[in-house]
């Protein structure tokens, strides 16, 4: 009988310590495996979601630089405000009746679809000492003194896109600190000084060369960066030292030499085809020379994020519900600007169409769009550097170029029109600088109107 009950109780002691195992051990390294495959499988999913939703285009319609609707019929019977936008009672906008003209309505519901604009009032109170030199600031109007105590502010945001600019035209009118240096004597000085020990003049010698070798015709020549930020990345240089005389013919041959290099470096590398050009003049423009030159990459999968960005929203507009559930697919860049064409804010050259954004970052932001990369693409790029030059006095600036992908026989979804941007960075001489947080990191401060700006912008353009 004891014998029976001793091996009861060692089988009872055997199950609770196998049991003790399983529980302590066991089993919480197989819940543990199954939680992980879990784990495993969700991520799973969601990197092929993020994957499918960024990498993912479709074919858009063409971009093309004629409008969408009757330009005549919309100034006949809508648009009568060629100053301001959109922000406040469409009365002060729209012509009476306009809601009758089926143009009227396309027309706006295609602004309402893509940008939201709204003006506040922002209230100020001056003690009376600072009161007399706001108003000394205005030349004693009492108009804009008025003004300046109810201040509109008018916004405007893009919803794909999220570029949100504020104008407040007051803030113009703000007494501008002179350079410390003539900016003609800078120039001077500066071209002189820097061009006896020039890297980029004796570029023989002092400059690298990437694996596809010198490239070169006659006004320009190529070299690689000495601190590279991508695999395929290249500089194009005019041979000559002052960018101020810079002829169209150098900047024709910079420009072709650095399409030349994009189609070699895509055939040693197919993988690699989204071109892009960027500009920056003369050292407060954030140049680390002096000589002219322009950085070309040519990077893998998309474009670089700023770009890819609208892209991106490009692809979120052609997805948007209304457009496909009515098969009124379109192209976002002709979207964009076919509403800057109601805004009175483009001019067009057979193909290529100049245009002021109503989110622009700065004063005399400009943007080009075209349906080919050619020559007469290039002299509107050139039109543009020299009332840069000639007429804003702005030798210092920032501009991009971004090319429609490689390839697009292979592949023709998500692709873009030839797409030119460039914002002026202030005086060369200036010690100050001419972005700040608000540029940087919350929202671009535009002190003038998009339509006072493109008022100055047509006219250099009269000899085209």
């Amino acid at each position: 009988m004891m014998t029976k009950l001793f091996e009861s109780k060692k089988k009872c002691l055997i199950v609770g310590v196998i049991s003790g195992i399983f529980l302590t051990i066991l089993l919480p390294q197989l819940l543990n495996k199954n939680k992980w495959e879990k784990n495993k499988q969700q991520t799973y999913h969601v990197n092929k979601k993020n994957e499918h939703d960024f990498a993912e285009y479709s074919q858009w319609p063409p971009f093309l630089t004629d409008p969408t609707f009757d330009l005549t019929l919309w100034r006949k019977h809508c648009w009568i405000n060629q100053v301001s936008l959109p922000s406040q009672d469409p009365q002060l906008y729209y012509k009476k009746n306009y809601t009758a003209y089926t143009v009227c309505k396309d027309v706006i519901s295609l602004i309402n679809s893509i940008y939201n604009m709204k003006t506040n009032i922002a209230k100020v109170e001056y003690p009376e000492i600072f009161a007399q030199k706001i108003r000394k600031i205005f030349n004693y109007d009492n108009t804009l003194y008025a003004k300046a105590l109810q201040q509109e502010l008018y916004f405007v945001i893009n919803k794909y896109t999220f570029e949100h600019t504020v104008y407040n035209p007051l803030r113009g009118r703000r007494p501008v600190q002179s350079p410390e240096v003539p900016v003609e004597q800078y120039l001077n000085e500066t071209m002189e000084k820097t061009s006896k020990n020039c890297d980029l003049c004796n570029y023989q010698n002092m400059t690298a060369i990437d694996s596809l070798g010198r490239m070169e015709n006659r006004y320009a020549y190529s070299a690689a960066n000495a601190f590279k930020f991508d695999q395929w990345h290249s500089m194009f240089m005019p041979k000559q030292h002052d960018i101020t005389k810079l002829t169209f013919e150098e900047l024709k041959d910079v420009l072709t030499l650095a399409w030349k290099w994009f189609q070699a470096a895509h055939k040693e590398s197919p993988l690699h085809r989204f071109p892009t050009i960027l500009w920056d003049s003369l050292p407060h423009g954030g140049a680390s020379q002096v000589h002219p030159h322009i950085h070309a990459t040519l990077h893998s999968d998309h474009y670089y994020g700023q770009f890819e960005s609208i892209r991106f929203a490009s692809e979120r507009y052609y997805r948007d519900y209304d457009n496909v559930s009515k098969r009124r697919e379109k192209n976002f860049f002709r979207a964009i600007q076919d509403i800057h064409m109601a805004f009175n804010l483009t001019i067009s050259f057979n193909g290529v169409t100049v245009l002021v954004p109503i989110t622009s970052h700065k004063e005399y932001d400009i943007i080009v769009l075209a349906e080919n990369f050619d020559e007469r693409f290039i002299k509107v790029i050139y039109q543009i550097i020299q009332g840069y030059f000639n007429k804003l006095k702005q030798f210092s600036f920032s501009s991009c170029l971004y090319l429609p992908p490689l390839s697009p026989n292979q592949d023709d979804s998500g692709l873009t029109p030839v797409y030119y941007r460039i914002v002026p960075r202030g005086q060369v001489s200036s010690l100050l600088s001419e972005v700040s947080s608000l540029d940087l990191l919350s929202i671009y401060n535009v002190n003038k109107f998009p339509a006072d700006l493109f008022s100055e912008i047509i006219t250099w353009f009269e000899k085209m």
